[in-house]
């Protein structure tokens, strides 16, 4: 079967089961505010699913280079499927709470990873190398394709039906992913032998000594360690307070912002595999990061009390769908450009590992941001706190367009042997 086929299958398996989470990703901060109306319990809830995930990660790495990628891919798919079916059921019977739903993040950060990180570092096995560009960009589109559907059907189906239809479909669509992933072929050359606690030291730590020995992927690290203290955490935490407590959008309105994000995501990967397939990807990610950090202070005007007092919410709606589509679309040209340069410079028997470690290391500062934005939600005014993190958000992006080195295209490094 040629590559293009098996990224297809892959690439079906994700349309279907990412149509079932977005929905639930939208309901979950809406029923959360709903029942708690309450800042810190939705950090909370960020932080049951990030800190298991971020325990979880090194192993999951090391499992990914012993054990076949498409078999994780497909368990994975099967018993998340299982679980969500079950709280379907837990909230038919009106048991469901926010302890549960703590629980729930666990369990799903801990699958999570268990698919996503052996699975990531098992398209650059089926994609040739010249390829990983437009092959990225296009699981990008696939990726946020039913992400264009799901936020505005997740608040619609919150809004007239409840939890727990939502839970119901998004079970189904892990199961019928994992059906579709089945017929994916993939031959391994995985790690053998006896597994100890000596052996399992020993893997994380060459892991992490590849990624912390090349210097462009450390480079990578550090500057995601320290964005995402303040970019991602904000996404999490404050946007949803913004856009239900502050703004006071209706589910409908949210979910259809969230849609609008996507349509902005959709054109930028749209881009990157047509225009920007063969282009530079370090010039393509250090242009763009400068223009989705200006945007961030964006948000602190538009939740001054001011604009708030001047504008009402269909005018707000409009600013934010402006807003949001540039966010959406510059995003993509920082995101794959990175998981590229990170496909091409890590040899597949250790993939797993130097991924894992890369993205333990980038997300193990997330839950501070997370913590830090709960906080201060209760605190200050939301506006100071955007303005606050947008200040030094923009410090460090110019810090790290200053010291990125340019990195050549496949081309361009042929052309020049």
């Amino acid at each position: 079967m040629g590559w293009k086929k098996n990224l297809a299958l892959i690439a079906l398996g994700r349309l279907v089961s990412i149509l079932g989470s977005s929905i639930q990703a939208v309901a979950i901060p809406l029923l959360v505010l709903d029942l708690t109306h309450s800042g810190s319990i939705m950090a909370k809830m960020a932080l049951f699913y990030m800190i298991p995930r971020i325990i979880i990660m090194p192993f999951a790495g090391l499992i990914g280079d012993r054990v076949n990628r498409k078999h994780l891919m497909v368990w994975m798919d099967y018993l998340r499927g299982i679980l969500v079916i079950i709280l379907a059921y837990i909230a038919y019977k009106d048991l469901l709470s926010i302890r549960i739903l703590y629980l729930s993040q666990v369990f799903m950060a801990i699958m999570d990873n268990l698919f996503m990180i052996p699975t990531g570092a098992m398209i650059p096995d089926i994609v040739p190398k010249e390829q990983l560009t437009r092959a990225n960009s296009i699981m990008g589109m696939i990726n946020f394709i039913p992400q264009l559907i799901g936020p505005a059907a997740g608040g619609v189906l919150y809004g007239f039906y409840g939890i727990k239809i939502i839970f119901l479909i998004n079970g189904l669509s892990f199961l019928i992913s994992g059906f579709s992933e089945m017929f994916i072929e993939y031959h391994q050359s995985a790690l053998k032998g006896a597994l100890t606690l000596k052996k399992v030291v020993s893997e994380i730590k060459e892991g992490l000594m590849f990624v912390w020995s090349h210097s462009i992927l450390r480079m990578i690290v550090l500057g995601a360690m320290t964005i995402n203290v303040f970019l991602s955490p904000m996404f999490q935490v404050l946007y949803p307070y913004t856009l239900r407590e502050v703004v006071k959008f209706s589910p409908q309105q949210f979910g259809y912002l969230e849609s609008i994000f996507i349509v902005g995501a959709l054109m930028g990967n749209a881009l990157l595999a047509t225009f920007f397939a063969k282009r530079n990807v370090s010039k393509i990610m250090k242009g763009s990061l400068v223009f989705v950090l200006f945007l961030v202070p964006i948000f602190g005007v538009l939740t001054l009390p001011g604009t708030l007092s001047r504008f009402n919410t269909w005018e707000m709606f409009m600013f934010f769908s402006v807003l949001l589509v540039l966010m959406g679309f510059l995003v993509q040209f920082v995101d794959v450009p990175i998981e590229v340069i990170f496909q091409r410079e890590t040899p597949t028997e250790i993939r797993g590992r130097a991924f894992s470690i890369l993205m333990l290391m980038a997300q193990g500062t997330m839950p501070i941001g997370i913590a830090m934005y709960g906080a201060l939600l209760d605190m200050m005014a939301i506006h100071k706190i955007y303005f606050l993190g947008g200040g030094i958000l923009t410090v460090i992006g110019i810090l790290l367009i200053a010291f990125f080195p340019d990195i050549p295209a496949p081309e361009e490094e042929s052309s020049s042997q």
